[in-house]
């Protein structure tokens, strides 16, 4: 598997649950009935999930920009707008090198133990 680092991460391909199964099947010699199960594990752990919201995510930031040119808004409207246009871009941007702790019991507990290094795209 090629190397890579908080910095050069983002050039690994990425948001498709199948890049996960094949780097596991080529890495760790899986066979297909061991591939099927590390798909329905990706499916039930949320995995599927949380790329699919990232692709809506995107989607609809492209959307709130085109509508902050095309739609003129009130003053106090459109900076709440700009700002929620900004977190979108902020969690869309967020470098991928993302650590979380082994401890998961209580995650509301231990945000500390996530460590996110690089930079933003």
């Amino acid at each position: 598997m090629k190397a890579y680092d908080p910095d050069t991460i983002v050039m690994a391909k990425q948001n498709h649950p199948e890049l996960v199964v094949e780097d596991a099947r080529r890495e760790l010699h899986l066979t297909d009935e061991q591939c099927e199960i590390l798909r329905t594990i990706l499916l039930y752990r949320g995995v599927n999930k949380w790329l699919y919201c990232r692709l809506k995510i995107i989607d609809l930031k492209h959307e709130l920009k085109d509508m902050l040119k095309t739609h003129p808004l009130k003053k106090d409207e459109q900076k709440i707008v700009e700002k929620i246009y900004s977190e979108m871009q902020n969690i869309c941007k967020t470098s991928r090198w993302i650590e979380f702790g082994k401890y998961h019991s209580n995650m509301k507990n231990n945000r500390d133990e996530i460590r996110i290094l690089g930079h933003h795209m």
